[in-house]
C-alpha cells in the first residue's frame, strides 16, 4: 500500500526539509503541494489521499495559527454523504526539534492504523476502470489495459494495450481517474502506468517503444514508486 499524501500551505519555519524527508520513506508518495484549500479540495474530492500535511496558508475560513513550531498532520476519512465528502482525524502534530526520524514513525504508525484498524480508506477506485468521453461515446477505460496518457495539441490520447482513445477532456480531470498508487505524471505531456514499464533508464522511461524523457527529480521519485506492489 502507498500513503498518498497533500501538503497544504507553505513549510512553516524549522520544517523546511519536511518534502526530503518524505520522499525518503519508500511507501508515501506526495501528490501535491496546495497552497490554498480550494486546491487541495480538487485531490481531496477524488477520495484517494490518506493523509494531509497542513502548513501555512490563508483560508479567510480559518483562524490563523497561533503556536508555532507545530505542524498538524491528519488522516482523511471519506463518504459519500455528499458525494466526494471528506472529514479529517488528528493523527499527529510534528514538533520542533524535526528530524526524518520524528517523521517516519508519524507515517508508520498512520501506515498501520489504516492497514490494521481500516480507520480510513479511500474508495473511489473500488471498480477497475473509469467512464471516458470520446467523440462519440462514452468508453470503459480499464486500468490495467491504459499504458499511458499523452498530451496532444489539442486532444489527448489514451494508449492502451490494443487499441487508442482520444478525448478532449481535461489532463486533470483525467489523472483525478487514475489511482496514484499505479499511475504518475512523469512529464508535463505524459502520465504512464507502472505496470506497463518495460525499462527504466537514467534519463527516459520505455513503456513498449514509446520513449518518454525524465527529470533526474522524477527519474528517482518514478524508481521508489515503481518498486513498489500495486494493489
Amino acid at each position: 500500500m502507498v500513503l498518498n499524501c497533500i501538503i497544504l500551505g507553505n513549510n512553516p519555519e524549522g520544517f523546511e526539509e519536511l518534502e526530503n524527508y518524505l520522499s525518503a520513506i519508500p511507501y508515501v508518495y506526495l501528490v501535491c503541494r496546495s497552497q490554498t484549500m480550494a486546491e487541495a479540495r480538487f485531490w481531496l474530492e477524488t477520495q484517494t489521499i490518506h493523509v494531509l500535511i497542513a502548513g501555512e496558508y490563508d483560508d479567510p475560513l480559518s483562524l490563523p495559527m497561533t503556536i508555532t513550531g507545530i505542524l498538524p498532520v491528519l488522516m482523511m476519512t471519506y463518504n459519500d454523504t455528499p458525494p466526494g465528502g471528506f472529514d479529517f482525524l488528528p493523527a499527529a502534530l510534528l514538533q520542533l526539534p524535526f528530524t526524518a526520524e520524528t517523521l517516519n514513525n508519524v507515517f508508520s504508525k498512520i501506515y498501520k492504523t489504516i492497514e490494521m484498524d481500516a480507520i480510513t480508506s479511500p474508495t473511489k477506485y473500488s471498480a477497475d476502470y473509469f467512464t471516458l468521453k470520446t467523440q462519440h461515446s462514452f468508453e470503459k477505460v480499464f486500468y490495467d489495459d491504459l499504458q499511458y496518457v499523452e498530451v496532444m495539441d489539442d486532444h489527448i490520447m489514451l494508449h492502451l494495450r490494443d487499441q487508442k482513445m482520444v478525448t478532449t477532456e481535461k489532463l486533470d480531470w483525467i489523472i483525478s481517474q487514475l489511482p496514484a498508487n499505479a499511475f504518475m505524471r512523469v512529464h508535463h505531456w505524459f502520465v504512464i502506468g507502472f505496470r506497463h514499464i518495460t525499462a527504466l533508464a537514467d534519463d527516459h522511461v520505455m513503456i513498449g517503444d514509446a520513449r518518454i524523457t525524465l527529470t533526474k527529480e522524477v527519474r528517482k521519485e518514478l524508481a521508489k514508486r515503481y518498486q513498489l506492489p500495486m494493489e
